[in-house]
C-alpha cells in the first residue's frame, strides 16, 4: 500500500507543479543575483545585460526593456539555451545556469516518483564520495554494474553530514526509491537526513537560499508530509532550519541539533568525551 500523505494536496498537484517551476526559475535568479551583488531584476538588467536603468519602484511591477530576469524570479519561465550560453561568457563561466535549471532535484519533487532505474542512474552519478557510502569501493563491479544494495543507516546518516547539494538529491533519490518500494522506514531515514542537511546546503548555495522558503514547501509537501506505521508521522517545521541558518551565519561551525541520529562514530566520539570529562 503507498505511503499515505498527511495533508493531501487539495488541487491534484497542480499548484505543487506550478511552485516547482518558480523554486527552479528562482534557484536560477539568485545564482545570478549571487554573482552580481543585486537582488533587484532592473540592476541586473544593467550589470548583466548592460541596459540602461529605467523606471522606479516596485521590481515586479514596472515595465522594463527585457522582463528575462523578472520572469525568472517569478517562475513564469527558465533560461534558454541562448542566455545560459551569455551569463556563461559574462561571467568569465563562474555562473553556471545550466546546473540549476537541469538539477536532478527538479525531477524528484515530482509528483510521481521516477521510477526506481531512474533513481539508480541518478545514485550511480554522484561523487564518489557518496558512492562510497552507497556501492563497494564506489565503483562498478568487473561487468560494469553497480550493486544497489539497501545502505544502512550509518551509511545515509554519513551522506547527511557532506552537506552538498548532491548528498540532498541522494537523500530524495533513497527516500523516493523506499516510496516506490512503500517501505516507511527506507522513506522515513534519508527524508529525515535530508531535512537536517538542507540548512546547510542552503547556507552553501547562494542560489537555492534565495527565498528559499518556496523551495522548503516544495519538498516538505512530497517528503516531510507522509503518515507512518499506524497512523505515525513527524513534523518538520521550517523554522528550525531558519534557526539553523541563523546559526551557521553566526558560526560556519556550528552544531545543529539533528532529528535523524547521530552516525556511530559520532556516538563514539561523544562518548568518549563524556569519559574525559568525567576523569576530569
Amino acid at each position: 500500500m503507498p505511503i499515505e500523505f498527511r495533508v493531501p494536496p487539495e488541487d491534484g498537484w497542480v499548484s505543487h507543479i506550478k511552485e516547482v517551476k518558480q523554486a527552479r526559475g528562482t534557484a536560477c535568479y539568485g545564482a545570478l543575483a549571487a554573482h552580481f551583488g543585486t537582488e533587484s531584476p532592473k540592476t541586473l538588467e544593467w550589470r548583466a545585460d548592460r541596459r540602461e536603468l529605467y523606471g522606479q519602484g516596485d521590481d515586479d511591477a514596472d515595465p522594463s526593456a527585457s522582463n528575462k530576469y523578472r520572469r525568472w524570479r517569478q517562475g513564469k519561465a527558465l533560461p534558454s539555451s541562448d542566455s545560459i550560453e551569455f551569463i556563461r561568457g559574462r561571467t568569465g563561466g563562474s555562473v553556471r545556469l545550466e546546473y540549476w535549471k537541469d538539477l536532478p532535484l527538479w525531477e524528484l519533487l515530482a509528483p510521481v516518483a521516477p521510477p526506481i532505474s531512474r533513481l539508480h542512474r541518478l545514485l550511480e552519478q554522484m561523487p564518489l564520495s557518496i558512492r562510497l557510502q552507497l556501492f563497494d569501493d564506489g565503483e562498478p563491479n568487473l561487468r560494469g554494474r553497480f550493486e544497489h544494495v539497501w545502505p544502512e543507516g550509518d551509511r545515509i546518516r554519513a551522506i547527511r553530514n557532506q552537506a552538498s547539494v548532491e548528498a540532498l538529491i541522494a537523500l530524495l533519490c533513497l527516500a523516493r526509491k523506499g516510496e516506490e518500494m512503500e517501505d516507511d522506514a527506507r522513506h522515513y531515514l534519508p527524508s529525515a537526513c535530508a531535512y537536517d542537511l538542507l540548512p546547510r546546503v542552503l547556507y552553501g548555495n547562494p542560489a537555492l537560499r534565495y527565498r528559499w522558503e518556496g523551495l522548503f514547501a516544495c519538498i516538505e509537501r512530497l517528503f516531510w508530509n507522509r503518515i507512518y506505521y499506524s497512523g505515525r508521522f513527524s513534523v518538520f517545521p521550517i523554522e528550525a532550519v531558519r534557526v539553523g541558518l541563523q546559526a551557521l551565519d553566526a558560526d560556519p561551525r556550528a552544531v545543529l541539533p539533528v532529528v535523524s541520529g547521530p552516525t556511530d562514530r559520532q556516538l563514539q566520539q561523544a562518548r568518549i568525551r563524556d569519559a574525559l570529562l568525567e576523569q576530569a
